[in-house]
C-alpha cells in the first residue's frame, strides 16, 4: 500500500511517495532524497533537499497508526524554520501564503 503527497513551495512541485518500507522525495520530477526507515519518532526529518535561496526543505513522517503515515514539511532557512505543508493539520492562513 502507497500514499502520495504533492504541494508546492514558490515554483517547485513537491511530491513524496510513502511506500511500506521506502520514502521518496521529488522535486520538480528529480528524485532528490530516499529513505528506508521503518519508524519515526516524529521530531526528526528523514528527508530533505536544498532548494537554493529558498533553503532546505525537511520532510518529517508522522505515524498515526499501524499502517498509516502522514507528514510534514518545514523550508528552513539560515533565520527562520518554516510549516509550509502537513498532510493531517490545517495550515495557518499566514503559513499557507509563506509557502507561496
Amino acid at each position: 500500500m502507497s500514499k502520495e503527497f504533492q504541494f508546492k513551495v514558490n515554483e517547485h512541485q513537491i511530491k513524496i511517495l510513502c511506500g511500506f518500507l521506502l520514502i521518496k522525495l521529488y522535486i520538480d520530477g528529480e528524485c532528490r532524497d530516499t529513505d528506508n526507515a521503518l519508524s519515526s519518532n516524529g521530531k526528526t526529518a528523514i528527508l530533505s533537499a536544498n532548494l537554493g535561496e529558498l533553503g532546505i526543505l525537511e520532510i518529517i513522517p508522522k505515524s498515526s497508526g499501524l499502517f498509516s503515515i502522514e507528514i510534514d514539511a518545514y523550508l528552513v532557512g539560515p533565520s527562520e524554520k518554516r510549516h509550509v505543508f502537513s498532510s493531517h493539520k490545517r495550515l495557518s492562513l499566514k503559513e499557507q501564503r509563506m509557502a507561496k
